[in-house]
């Protein structure tokens, strides 16, 4: 009897902290300041050593406006925070693939696809790649690891897990039926 208490405390313990140990998704828009929101977005920005630096950055955003001359893409990217335009950027030089919307979905794991222009519904099949994006109505994600960066976007589905979705504009309509996703403005 002693052995069944043994081995099955461990058990228990185990089963207690896969339990207790939920998921959730906060969906975070930065033009609306909240405690909250200032403390949600810091952790899921990982990956920058210096995620204290782009608040003092983001608060002088009116620098890029007497630049306007300076390209769409300055202009265009002001909604995101600085490390989100660097990141896009880096991503953007980085595309294996170029192309106007798909008519089929993106289905190539591991690739880095810019789609270029406006895009009706963009379907994204993709594990471990990154998509960056224009406009675009609807974004229907199911791969997982995936990170998509979206100008303007209407409604977000996602169904898979551990993927990331950045958007510029205004805050859309999110359906996240998956796990441990990101998804947020900026």
């Amino acid at each position: 009897m002693r052995r069944t208490t043994a081995t099955s405390a461990p058990l228990t313990a185990l089963l207690l902290v896969v339990v207790l140990s939920g998921c959730s998704v906060d969906i975070v828009d930065p033009t609306q300041p909240s405690a909250s929101s200032a403390t949600a977005s810091s952790p899921s920005e990982a990956g920058s050593p210096s995620d204290d630096a782009p608040s003092p950055d983001s608060s002088p955003d009116p620098s890029p406006d007497p630049e306007p001359s300076a390209g769409s893409r300055r202009s265009a990217d002001a909604g995101l925070s600085a490390a989100g335009q660097a990141e896009r950027a880096r991503l953007s030089d980085a595309a294996t693939t170029t192309m106007p919307c798909p008519t089929d979905p993106l289905t190539s794991d591991g690739a880095v696809i810019r789609v270029e222009g406006p895009c009706a519904d963009l379907v994204i099949e993709i594990d471990a790649g990154v998509v960056i994006a224009d406009d675009v109505g609807a974004v229907m994600l199911s791969g997982s690891g995936t990170v998509v960066y979206v100008r303007e976007v209407d409604a977000i589905t996602v169904t898979g897990s551990a993927s990331s979705i950045f958007w510029e504009g205004a805050t859309p309509t999110v359906d996240d039926r998956g796990s441990a996703n990101t998804l947020k403005k900026g």
